[in-house]
């Protein structure tokens, strides 16, 4: 059946625009709320409910507009954030764009919580955003921020390893602008984006950016060529504020996803096994309309609806070409209310979603037979209940998390499914019920200093794919050794977090001791399905240990330092390997590097000129749970370059990466005996011309 299209799409923003209550008016008018911070106020009332705060017992990272303007060249998220704490990112392409990933602390992003000004991301089957669906979506993003471990409760999916919450471009305090970004670079890279805001104008504001990007991709190939869309417009009252939000992209790719063997990148660093037939061809749409209200100057309830969708298909040589098609269709809704009261702060918030998608599979050149065509359904209700307290130097965080998730397999019509049980299609479907509390402190020690402590516990459900190990499909065969559902188990983390925050003139400084200790993960196992997707399973106990630390130090009025670094020891306490029945103890985990550390130094020799130099390192990490050194992917440290200088209004900037044509790979797996690596790209250059109008 087909769950959506771009027609419907637009047909269900309509109805939403029209059904959303704008609020009643109360018997007494209120007094206008005329600056436009009490605006701005009301517009981030969703992301100052679900985000930590700069105060909170957590630790994080924030990637500010400022930052996003300065190294922002049109690449995929992750790769825009590899530079912060405990992240590192992947392209299969090589560079810039592809089917890019990112894992933080080592673990991978369908356990972290990915969000839009409050609104969840992550898609419910797989629990992951593919930023190939949305290109150039950082072009239009307020802030970024990272939070590592449990942390605060938001919306979707448990922030099992931590959470990224996207914000996008203020309308209430953005000022009027026209913007055309012209980039060009190596691999064929080329991106054009346009984007315009009208500042708030009566109450009234908007933004909106339309761009196109193509690359030929480093690893031959791995092209992309990709349009998107951002829209924003929002009217902001007295006491009501109305927001719309909608983005769109396409991105058709050459695959990319296999990765290349140690012998085949002897001959050719930008070797890729799959062949130019094995392409994909997706769509992915959200938008959301979001209503403030505030309640004096203490309280304010915003609700939201949304409907995510996306559909498209891929082509995998296997014999012959299969084409595997997905469609979806997602609907939710989600309301907060904060309020204060004398020295506490509370927020509670719910969220409804209902998800469907289609799976099917054709054979080339016949793609009018179906050779299954299966559903999947998943429901979720959560809510969560925050409060924090203020006594003198000590602030007190408690923060509560109750969340269902359900999911239905709909298989292909006619497959017969034997089970254990007399009714087999019980086994199609699973339940999962999650409580996941959080305890914070924080103590101002000194006016410049201030520590902190929390411990919280996350539990996630498995993913389809971890579900159906790998396939796409159930029949007959499979249905004895996947079902029922409840034989993979849900992973739980207990995570706790100590550190300490300086603030000393323009010298920032956050060291963050964590220990997070897992029952049931569901780790990778270092080999992929024919569609891509990792392969993992349940292991009984893991856990991750270390430190991090960044910082920010002015040498002079025109040079600023940046560092970060990580240094973590993460281990399996046991591991069968099922093809061979061997059992590892106090094993490395897959792809998780010991140690990360970034540097970066800024310097603005003049007004509006500014050169950036960027080191960062990413210790070897092992491609197999089996702890055998040789499957490793090797250690690098790579050098990044960028320089900006102003010609009248207008800005050019050159980005130079990988300066020193460094030898690296980012990711891989294994067969047990062979590494196949995903290169990084050698040395890149790129130029942007940003013309404002």
């Amino acid at each position: 059946m087909s769950l959506s299209s771009p027609r419907s799409l637009v047909f269900t923003l309509i109805l939403l625009a029209i059904a959303l209550p704008v609020g009643a008016q109360g018997k007494r008018p209120s007094p206008p709320l005329d600056t436009t911070r009490a605006r701005d106020t009301l517009e981030a009332v969703v992301i100052r409910a679900t985000r930590c705060g700069g105060t909170a017992p957590t630790s994080q990272s924030t990637l500010d507009r400022a930052t996003i303007e300065r190294t922002y060249a049109g690449q995929d998220a992750p790769l825009a954030l590899q530079g912060l704490t405990g992240v590192t990112a992947a392209s299969d392409a090589g560079t810039f764009s592809g089917y890019s990933s990112l894992r933080l602390r080592g673990i991978d992003q369908t356990r972290l919580a990915i969000s839009v000004d409050g609104v969840p991301l992550n898609d419910p089957e797989d629990q992951v955003l593919y930023f190939s669906n949305v290109p150039d979506f950082m072009n239009s993003m307020q802030s970024v921020r990272v939070q590592r471990g449990v942390g605060a409760s938001a919306f979707g999916p448990a922030g099992f390893a931590g959470s990224l919450s996207f914000e996008s471009l203020s309308l209430a305090t953005t000022p009027a602008f026209r913007e055309l970004q012209l980039t060009s670079g190596s691999w064929g890279t080329n991106r054009a984006s346009v984007e315009a805001a009208t500042g708030l104008q009566r109450g009234f504001a908007a933004y909106a950016r339309l761009s196109g990007q193509r690359t030929d991709g480093y690893r031959e190939r791995s092209g992309n060529q990709a349009r998107s869309a951002f829209v924003s417009a929002g009217w902001f009252g007295a006491r009501d504020a109305v927001k719309f939000t909608g983005f769109a992209g396409q991105s058709k790719m050459q695959l990319a996803y296999y990765a290349a063997s140690e012998d085949e990148l002897r001959v050719n660093r930008r070797f890729n096994p799959m062949s130019p037939d094995e392409r994909d061809d997706f769509w992915q749409a959200m938008a959301s309309v979001q209503h403030t209200r505030t309640f004096g100057a203490s309280a304010a309830l915003t609700t939201t609806v949304y409907r995510n969708a996306a559909g498209g298909a891929f082509d995998v040589a296997a014999g012959d070409l299969l084409n595997f098609n997905l469609d979806h269709g997602w609907v939710g809704l989600l309301s907060t209310l904060t309020w204060r009261a004398r020295s506490t702060d509370f927020a509670a918030g719910i969220h409804l979603s209902d998800y469907a998608r289609d799976h099917h599979l054709k054979v080339r050149p016949d793609l009018e037979t179906r050779l299954y065509d299966n559903t999947g359904f998943k429901q979720e209700q959560s809510g969560f209940v925050k409060a924090s307290r203020q006594f003198g130097a000590l602030e007190l965080n408690g923060d509560l998390q109750l969340r269902r998730a359900a999911f239905r397999y709909q298989p292909s019509p006619g497959t017969p499914i034997p089970g254990p049980t007399e009714d087999a299609m019980r086994d199609l479907s699973v339940d999962w019920r999650f409580v996941n509390p959080k305890l914070g402190v924080t103590w101002q020690a000194r006016r410049d200093l201030a520590l902190f402590a929390s411990v919280g516990q996350a539990s996630r459900e498995p993913t389809r794919t971890d579900l159906l190990a790998g396939a796409d499909d159930i029949d007959a065969t499979a249905a004895a050794e996947l079902l029922p559902f409840t034989r993979v188990r849900p992973e739980r983390l207990t995570d706790l977090e100590l550190g300490a925050r300086l603030t000393r003139g323009t010298t920032t400084l956050q060291v963050n001791a964590f220990a997070m200790a897992f029952r049931d993960e569901i780790a990778p196992i270092g080999a992929i399905a024919i569609t891509g997707s990792p392969l993992r399973r349940n292991v009984d106990r893991s856990s991750r240990v270390g430190v991090e630390v960044e910082g920010t130090m002015a040498l002079s009025p025109s040079l600023v330092i940046r560092a970060n670094a990580m240094a973590m020891r993460a281990r399996i306490a046991e591991y069968q390997d099922e093809g061979s029945g061997i059992t590892y103890r106090d094993v490395r985990p897959v792809l998780t590097p010991a140690v990360l550390a970034n540097v970066q130094a800024i310097w603005q020799p003049r007004t509006g000129w500014e050169t950036i130099l960027s080191v960062r390192h990413v210790g070897d990490a092992p491609l197999a749970n089996d702890g055998n050194a040789a499957l490793v992917t090797p250690a690098f440290t790579m050098v990044d370059g960028d320089l900006s200088v102003p010609i009248g209004r207008q800005r050019l900037r050159v980005q130079g990466l990988n300066l020193l044509d460094t030898t690296a790979y980012a990711a891989g797996y294994t067969d047990g005996t062979t590494r196949y690596l995903f290169p990084v790209a050698a040395r890149t250059w790129l130029a942007t011309v940003q013309l404002t109008f």
